[in-house]
């Protein structure tokens, strides 16, 4: 009885092509018969659309087109690093950390050149290590779609390695292996700043912002410091109102875009300074010299959610007068070559990672920066 029911099987298997074939027959005879009315209904519609099946076809790869480029576009203008532009939603809460290693003698916060120590009387000269790590928080509100403010709050954590040369210092003999190592924690200079679109984007026109913003001297500085080269203050010690320009213009899948900037820094009157070692002395007036600062590069688009960019900037920093007398060695020229990515996690969130290296010797040596976005 198995055996007869495998045949039947069998059978019923090898003659279901045979049944496929008269079926498709069938079909196609029965479509023979029935009048072209049918065929000719997508040609109807087609007319009354205005439009044939390819032009349409055309059409939508046309939009998907644009609508790939607008995407790349939007990506690559998120890793633009300028200080100029305005946020893409209402509120944005920034989180940056960032790792310094320098081995001149003498501090970089926010573009400025910092003297850690002020000549006043017989200094040796010793050999500056530091390791700066720095966590900034930025907060950015969007007051109109062409305007936002904003305020950054930096905290910073620094070791330093003071190493004397061998030889005599004063009246003392130095030992070649004396070194001191220190830790300091503080808080940095706040700042705030406002930005503006002053030009949307045309055919033959970039974007261009423009910024101002004042810089507080509310952390520790130079002058509250008896041992700055042990102990690096993170305050510049002034008062500075700094104002940019800033343009881009975007070719996907890449942007290019520059930055000039100006800072004048505020005098200082009737200081008192007590350096380790000598007597308190009384500065009347303290002028740091301005900065001026240019940058430039490109951002590259990979993909929707990765995008890398390349830029370099120099900053030059003029002499610094104690009254009215121009400090020595005051003036510095800062070099530096910035690589970055930036991956987008979600709509509201990204990471952006960047190491920049220093070209000049008044520069820092290397910084390594990772900063976080959280949009609302």
């Amino acid at each position: 009885m198995t055996n007869v029911l495998s045949y039947i099987l069998l059978a019923l298997i090898l003659l279901l092509p045979s049944f496929a074939q008269a079926e498709d027959a069938a079909s196609g005879d029965k479509a023979s018969t029935q009048p072209p009315a049918t065929e000719a209904k997508p040609e109807n519609k087609s007319e009354n659309n205005g439009a044939s099946p390819d032009s349409t076809a055309s059409e939508a790869l046309k939009a998907s087109k644009e609508e790939e480029e607008q995407k790349k576009k939007q990506t690559v203008t998120e890793v633009v690093p300028q200080e100029g532009g305005v946020i893409s939603g209402k509120f944005e809460l920034d989180v940056t950390e960032t790792y310094t290693h320098q081995t001149s003698d003498q501090l970089y916060i926010d573009g400025f050149g910092i003297l850690p120590i002020v000549v006043v009387g017989d200094v040796s000269v010793n050999k500056l290590r530091r390791d700066i790590f720095t966590t900034i928080l930025e907060a950015n509100y969007k007051l109109t779609d062409k305007m936002q403010v904003s305020v950054s709050i930096p905290y910073q954590h620094t070791i330093s390695r003071v190493s004397q040369a061998n030889g005599i210092s004063g009246k003392t003999i130095v030992n070649a292996n004396d070194e001191t190592v220190s830790q300091s924690d503080d808080l940095g200079d706040i700042s705030a700043s406002m930005n503006y679109q002053l030009l949307s984007e045309g055919l033959g026109t970039p974007t261009l912002y423009g910024g101002l913003s004042l810089k507080a001297r509310n952390g520790r500085d130079v002058f509250e410091t008896p041992d700055a080269a042990a102990k690096p203050p993170p305050g510049s010690g002034f008062y500075s109102l700094r104002g940019s320009l800033s343009a881009s213009k975007s070719s996907a899948p890449a942007v290019v875009f520059g930055s000039f900037s100006y800072a004048y820094n505020f005098e200082r009157k009737n200081i008192v300074y007590a350096p380790k070692g000598q007597n308190a002395t009384l500065i009347k007036t303290y002028q740091p010299g301005p900065n001026i600062s240019l940058s430039g590069g490109v951002a590259l688009s990979l993909n929707y959610d990765l995008a890398l960019n390349f830029s370099f900037a120099q900053s030059w920093s003029y002499t610094s007068r104690i009254n009215g007398n121009v400090l020595a060695n005051s003036a510095s020229n800062s070099i530096t070559f910035r690589m970055g990515g930036i991956w987008r996690l979600s709509r509201k969130t990204s990471i952006d990672i960047s190491g920049t290296m220093g070209l000049s010797p008044d520069a820092p040596d290397y910084t390594l920066a990772v900063r976080i976005p959280w949009r609302f």
